[in-house]
C-alpha cells in the first residue's frame, strides 16, 4: 500500500469515529428532551398554583425545577467549583459530544460544570414556555429564573394587542417575550450551600428561604464572592 493511501485511510478511519461520537452525542439530546419536558411540565404546575391563589404571575427557577426531575444529573463543590459528579441516565462523554462537538475524544474525568450543563438546557426550557401564550415571558438576567404573567380576568385587551393567547404581537416582534441569555458581565446568582441535589431550599419567591442556588454559567468556574449585607 503507498503512503498515500495509507493517509487515505487514516482519514476515512478518522472520519468513521467522528461519526461515532455524534451518534453518542445524539443520546444526550434524546435524554435531554425528555428532562426539559418533565421540567415544564413542573413549571405549569407552579403556575397552576398561582392561577388558584389568584395570581396573575410567577417566577420560577429552572434550576429549583430540575431538582424535582427524576433522574436529573446532580453536582458536589470541590474546590469552589459546582462540577457534575452523577450523570442520571446519561453519560458525560453524550453530554461532551453533543455540547462542544465530536471531533476530539472525550477525556475521561473532565470536569463539567453544572452551571454549563443547565445553561445548554435553558434556551430550550425558555422557548417552550414562551409558546404557552403569556402576556409577558422573560429569564431574569444572570439568573436561572423565569418570570411569567398571564392576564387578569377582569383585564381588557388592548385594540390589536392580542388574539387571546397573549402572546402573538410580543412573541414575532420580541417586545415581550423573554430576554436573550445574559452576557457573561451580568452578575450571577450565588452558588448553592450544600453538595447534595435537592438539599438548598427553594429560592424565595417560592417559599421563605435562605439557601443560595449554583450561578448562572459565566464560562469561569471560581464562586463570585458574598454580597455585603445590607444596611439597616
Amino acid at each position: 500500500m503507498s503512503f498515500a493511501a495509507t493517509l487515505s485511510k487514516r482519514v476515512s478511519a478518522k472520519q468513521q469515529e467522528t461519526k461515532e461520537r455524534q451518534v453518542e452525542g445524539t443520546k444526550w439530546l434524546a435524554l435531554e428532551a425528555k428532562y426539559i419536558d418533565t421540567a415544564v411540565d413542573l413549571f405549569k404546575q407552579r403556575c397552576t398554583r398561582a392561577a388558584q391563589n389568584m395570581q396573575c404571575t410567577v417566577t420560577v427557577s429552572f434550576e429549583v425545577l430540575t431538582r424535582d426531575v427524576p433522574n436529573f444529573p446532580a453536582y458536589s463543590v470541590k474546590d469552589g467549583s459546582y462540577l457534575v459528579d452523577n450523570w442520571g441516565e446519561g453519560e458525560a462523554a453524550s453530554w461532551y459530544y453533543a455540547r462542544r462537538g465530536a471531533s476530539d475524544p472525550f477525556v475521561h474525568g473532565t470536569p463539567i460544570q453544572f452551571a454549563e450543563l443547565l445553561e445548554g438546557m435553558m434556551p430550550k426550557f425558555l422557548e417552550k414556555v414562551k409558546a404557552m401564550g403569556f402576556i409577558r415571558c422573560g429569564r431574569e438576567p444572570g439568573t436561572w429564573r423565569v418570570k411569567v404573567e398571564w392576564r387578569h380576568p377582569d383585564e381588557q385587551p388592548k385594540n390589536g394587542s392580542s388574539n387571546g393567547n397573549g402572546s402573538s404581537n410580543g412573541h414575532h416582534n420580541g417586545s415581550s417575550t423573554a430576554s436573550a441569555a445574559p452576557p457573561a458581565s451580568a452578575a450571577p446568582p450565588p452558588p448553592p450551600g450544600s453538595p447534595n441535589r435537592g438539599a438548598p431550599p427553594p429560592p424565595p419567591d417560592e417559599e421563605p428561604s435562605s439557601g443560595k442556588r449554583p450561578r448562572a454559567y459565566r464560562g469561569s468556574s471560581p464562586s463570585p464572592p458574598k454580597s455585603p449585607p445590607k444596611s439597616p
